[in-house]
């Protein structure tokens, strides 16, 4: 990768603290960043600080996502 560049893989749940906690610990990611109501949406970005690649998990308020995957949101990034 170029130097500067992130990748971000980002991906809605209706349970942002749940499956922020279980990539979290389970990856042994750490908390880069996090936002509450930006525009209606409250999200967390996960990854190691050194390291160019980040998850970022997103919930709209007043709006359910439902399970995953469905045939838009399938968690596979080839690089």
């Amino acid at each position: 990768m170029k130097a500067g560049t992130v990748l971000r893989i980002a991906r809605p749940t209706d349970h942002l603290a749940a499956i922020a906690e279980m990539y979290a610990t389970g990856l042994d990611f750490t908390v880069l960043a996090q936002f509450e109501d930006h525009d209606g949406f409250d999200g967390i970005i996960l990854g190691h600080p050194q390291q160019p690649y980040h998850l970022e998990f997103t919930t709209q308020r007043g709006h359910q996502v439902g399970k995953a995957p469905t045939q838009l949101r399938i968690d596979t990034v080839e690089l």
